[in-house]
This record gives structure tokens, sequence and C-alpha cells, in this order.
């Protein structure tokens, strides 16, 4: 039975795999009808995970006799009151708490790991390596950041002129490789999902031999 249910699992994969690559030809009802099937299913398990969420980090913390975790559950309450049309303000303190919250926690993480992290891991760099190349490597990357900080010294005009001029342009120059490297890791990504897709649909539907 596990083989039989296992089996139509990759069938449907397979069908809706296709059906998905069929908008490479044009847009064509069978990949709406996929598009629609991963939307509606993409929502389903998020409202499941939802509801998994209000109860393992609210509900099992408040009958544990945690009290506190009875703050975030009211304001997600006052989220509702969106759709209520003389109590439509008390939303407004639910999304202005959830939203001033979230952004200082994000903020302090990305100062963490955009910036302290980075600045961190750069300066303790040790520049001469036993292997030359890692060595070149090193001095590179650190012209690199050297320059790309320079480029973006805005506050003396005097610095983007004459021979400094030079030290500009090869932040930019720099920044448009690191800028062209990410480009091109975003595409072989996307390559990446694509081939495993196609081998899905030739080892594994159509059974072929490797």
């Amino acid at each position: 039975m596990a083989d039989i249910w296992t089996e139509c699992g990759i069938w449907v994969a397979a069908i809706l795999t296709i059906a998905v690559y069929s908008f490479a030809y044009r847009d064509n009802p069978l990949f709406k009808f996929a598009e629609h099937t991963f939307v509606g299913v993409a929502v389903g398990y998020s409202f499941v995970q939802a509801i998994r969420g209000v109860k393992t980090f609210g509900i099992d913390h408040l009958t544990a006799g945690e009290a506190l975790y009875i703050i975030p559950i009211i304001l997600g309450f006052l989220m509702y009151f969106r759709y209520h049309k003389t109590l439509y303000w008390l939303y407004r303190y639910g999304i202005s708490i959830i939203v001033g919250v979230g952004i200082a926690a994000s903020f302090v993480r990305d100062i963490e790991t955009s910036f302290l992290a980075q600045i961190a891991a750069t300066a303790g760099i040790n520049i001469i390596k036993a292997d030359p190349a890692a060595t070149l490597g090193n001095i590179v990357f650190l012209a690199a950041v050297a320059t790309t900080l320079y480029y973006f010294i805005f506050t003396f005009p005097m610095l983007h002129t004459g021979r400094a001029k030079t030290l500009a342009d090869a932040g930019r120059w720099f920044m448009m490789l690191a800028f062209g490297y990410a480009f091109a890791k975003t595409v072989v990504t996307r390559y990446n999902l694509m081939l495993g897709r196609l081998e899905f649909l030739l080892f594994e539907w159509l059974k072929l031999p490797k």
C-alpha cells in the first residue's frame, strides 16, 4: 500500500511539474491549474502552521502557568478588529506594536549579522598565508573593501576628483563584479532547481537508468 501511495505522489508531482514547465510555451489553462493548486496548498499549509504556532507558542504556555503569553495573544486578536466598522481603531494598536517590535528585532539582528560580524571578519583576516593564491585573494579582498568604502565618501567632493578618483572608480568596479557574481549565482541556483526537476522526471517518474 505504501508503494502505491508513493507512486501516486510521484505521478502527481510529475504532472504538476510538466504543467508548470508548459508556461515556457505560453500561458495556458494547464499552467493556471498548477499555479492555483500550488497557491491553494501553500495557503492551507500556512494556515495549519499558524494554528500550530498559536497552540505551541501561546496556548501551551498559558496552560503551563506563564501568564505573560496572554499579551501576544491579545495583540493577535486586536488584528481582527480591522474588519469591524466601528472598532477599527483597535487594529491600529495591535499592528503598531507588532510592527515596532518586529522592526526593532530585525534591526538588532541585521546590525549584528550585516555590519558587526562583517567588520569583525574583515578585521580578523590574516593577509599572509602559506598558499600564495590565498594571500593574493586576501589582498584583493581588502583592496575591494577599502575602495568600496572610499567610493561612498560623498562628504568631501574633492575625494572623487583628480587622482583620488581612481580609488572611487576601483570601488565601483569591485561592486559591479560583486553584483555580477551575485546575479550569476542566482541564475545557477535556478538552473540547479530546474535540473533537479528534470532528474526527477527522468529517473523517478520515467524510471530511466542512470
